[in-house]
């Protein structure tokens, strides 16, 4: 639950930032728009001097495909964290072999590696989608006042990120994949044991 919990009070204000460009409270009359290097696909974002531009300026599609990776992650770890507290509910009350805990140990499996596999491919495709329209792959010249339109500002320089790969939750698919297959195991000597008189 604690997992749970700080996954989500980290993820969800990071999806509404991304992708609305500003932060959720700002004090004092401060600017609430962050800077584009905010982010996630990004190493650098430097403005050319006398220019001024923000993540709140950069386009709609921009910050929706770069904040889906992390609204994945909320979805992935809170599903993950439903399905194992059924699964540690049931082994306290003495039924580590059921067939409610042999499901969930499936569906967790599940949930960990698609989820991480989507995770990875929507960072990936944040990441094509920046690179194509910034001409990295060789699209063709891309004009400056395209890119400063798309970017919402006129930048002199721009570092992509590589792709953000969860392995720690394709880690954690895997580890639950083997211990799916320990309790089937198991579950099948229970029933073999009952059957011995």
């Amino acid at each position: 639950m604690i997992v749970l919990v700080l996954t989500l009070l980290n993820d969800i204000p990071q999806v509404i930032t991304i992708s609305t460009g500003r932060v959720l409270v700002a004090l004092g009359g401060a600017d609430a728009r962050l800077p584009l290097s905010h982010l996630p696909q990004l190493l650098q974002a430097e403005l050319r001097e006398g220019t001024q531009g923000t993540l709140a300026d950069a386009d709609l599609g921009l910050r929706l495909l770069a904040a889906l990776p992390t609204l994945l992650h909320a979805v992935t770890v809170t599903a993950a964290a439903i399905l194992l507290i059924g699964i540690l509910y049931r082994v306290a009350l003495g039924r580590p072999f059921s067939g409610g805990v042999l499901v969930r140990w499936r569906w967790l499996t599940t949930v960990l590696l698609a989820g991480g596999v989507l995770q990875s491919l929507a960072d990936t495709g944040a990441n094509v989608y920046l690179s194509m329209h910034i001409g990295l792959f060789g699209t063709g010249p891309v004009s400056r006042e395209g890119l400063a339109s798309f970017l919402g500002g006129d930048y002199s320089s721009i570092g992509t990120n590589v792709p953000q790969w969860p392995i720690p939750i394709l880690l954690g698919g895997i580890i639950a994949l083997a211990l799916g297959v320990a309790f089937r195991a198991g579950a099948r000597l229970v029933e073999e044991a009952d059957g011995v008189v």
